[in-house]
C-alpha cells in the first residue's frame, strides 16, 4: 500500500473551496477581486498566479474547464495592444516589470496544455523571445533586467523567464532566439541552462539560501521564498529535459533551508519572509501586502520539484501546509496565514491555500514527466 498522505482533505473538499473562491473572488469571468472589502481587481502578476492555479486544480479534478479559455482572453483582452509586431502583445504599460510577465507567460503555457488553444502557445512564445532578445544581456555576468526603462537591478523573480524557457524547449527543442545585447542564437534549453547557471553562480549560498538582486537597492540581500521558489522550479524542469542529477542537488540545498528558515511550528508552516539587514523575519501583511503570495509561488515551485524530480522527502510537508490552510478556512475560504483563521485575504493569498491544496492531492498520483 501507498503510504498515508499527511492530509485528510480529498478532492470534493478542493472542488467546495474552489467553487467559493470563485463565487466570492471572481470578477466578470475571468478577473478576480483584491480582497473582501476591496473590489478592485488583482493586478496582473498576482492574476496570472490565481488563473494558473485554476489550470491546475482544473487538470487534477476535470472541473471549470470551460473557465480556463476565457479567463485567458479576459487577461489579453483588458491588456492588448498593437506593440512591437504583435497585434495582441500584453506589454501596454512600460512602467510594469518584467517579472509580471513571466508569470503570464507561465499561465498562457499552462492555459495552453489544458485547453489545446494554439494562441496560447504564440503568446507565451513571442513574449518569452521579446524579452530575451532585447533584456538579457552580460551586465553583471548575466540575467534579465527587472525594468526596461531603467536597467538598474537584475533580481531572481525577472530570471522567471528562464521556466518560461525550459517549458518551451519542450515545443521546440530545436528553434534558436536571437539576443540583440550579445549577438548571440540560442535554443530555449540553452536560454534556461545559461540564466540557471548564472542565477546558481549570483544568489545561491552555501547555506542554500537565495539573496535577491544586484543594484544599488536598499533590499538586495533579502530572502524570498519568491526567489526559492524560482530556483526549484526551474531545477525541476531542467532535470526533467536533461535528467542531470545536479539539479536535483541544487534544489535540495534551497528545499532544506526554506523548510528550517521559513516556517513556524512542529509543521514547518511556511509563514515568513526574510528582510536580512533590516527587521529580520516577518510575515507580510495577508490583505495589504502581494507578498503573501511568495509563499503560493514556492510552493509551485516545490511541488513541481517533488513531481518531476522525485524528490517525495518533501511531500508531508506540502500536504502539512496545504491541511493547515483548510484547516483554518473561513467559509470554505483557505488561511492565507496558514497557521489562524482568517475572515479576510488577498486574493493571491487565498489562492494561495487553494494551490497548495492541488499540489498535495497532485504528489498522490503516480510520478509523471513532460518530457
Amino acid at each position: 500500500m501507498p503510504p498515508q498522505p499527511s492530509f485528510t482533505f480529498s478532492r470534493p473538499d478542493l472542488e467546495r473551496t474552489m467553487n467559493a473562491f470563485l463565487t466570492t473572488y471572481g470578477i466578470d469571468n475571468g478577473d478576480f477581486r483584491t480582497d473582501l472589502d476591496n473590489p478592485a481587481p488583482l493586478h496582473f502578476w498576482e492574476a496570472a498566479f490565481v488563473r494558473q492555479t485554476l489550470v491546475d486544480a482544473s487538470r487534477l479534478t476535470g472541473q471549470w474547464r470551460d473557465l480556463i479559455g476565457p479567463t485567458y482572453y479576459r487577461y489579453e483582452d483588458t491588456h492588448a495592444v498593437d506593440r512591437f509586431g504583435n497585434p495582441r502583445c500584453w506589454i501596454a504599460n512600460d512602467t510594469d516589470w518584467n517579472d509580471d510577465y513571466s508569470w503570464a507567460i507561465q499561465f498562457a503555457l499552462a492555459a495552453y496544455e489544458a485547453t489545446g488553444d494554439a494562441h496560447l502557445l504564440d503568446q507565451a512564445k513571442w513574449h518569452t523571445d521579446f524579452f530575451y532578445r532585447g533584456y538579457y544581456d552580460d551586465e553583471y555576468g548575466g540575467g534579465f533586467w527587472r525594468e526596461r526603462g531603467t536597467k538598474d537591478q537584475k533580481d531572481v523573480p525577472s530570471n522567471g523567464f528562464a521556466i518560461a524557457a525550459a517549458e518551451l524547449a519542450r515545443y521546440y527543442p530545436t528553434e534558436k532566439v536571437h539576443n540583440d545585447p550579445l549577438g548571440t542564437d540560442k535554443t530555449y534549453e540553452q536560454i534556461a541552462t545559461d540564466t540557471y547557471t548564472w542565477l546558481k553562480q549570483s544568489f545561491l549560498r552555501a547555506d542554500g539560501s537565495f539573496a535577491n538582486s544586484f543594484s544599488g537597492r536598499e533590499w538586495d540581500d533579502n530572502l524570498y521564498t519568491y526567489n526559492a521558489g524560482v530556483f526549484l522550479e526551474l531545477a525541476a524542469d531542467l532535470y526533467n529535459l536533461t535528467k542531470d542529477r545536479s539539479y536535483l542537488d541544487d534544489g535540495v540545498r534551497v528545499a532544506d533551508f526554506a523548510r528550517d528558515h521559513f516556517t513556524t511550528g512542529r509543521s514547518k508552516l511556511v509563514v515568513f519572509e526574510d528582510d536580512v539587514n533590516g527587521r529580520g523575519l516577518y510575515r507580510p501583511d495577508p490583505v495589504e501586502s502581494y507578498e503573501i503570495v511568495f509563499k503560493g509561488i514556492f510552493l509551485r515551485g516545490l511541488s513541481k520539484f517533488i513531481t518531476l524530480g522525485g524528490q517525495r522527502q518533501y511531500v508531508d510537508w506540502l500536504g502539512a501546509n496545504a491541511q493547515a490552510a483548510y484547516d483554518h478556512r473561513t467559509d470554505d475560504l483557505p488561511s492565507a496565514a496558514f497557521d489562524r483563521p482568517l475572515p479576510n485575504a488577498r486574493g493571491t493569498g487565498v489562492a494561495t491555500g487553494l494551490a497548495a491544496m492541488t499540489y498535495s492531492l497532485a504528489t498522490q498520483q503516480p510520478p509523471t514527466s513532460t518530457a
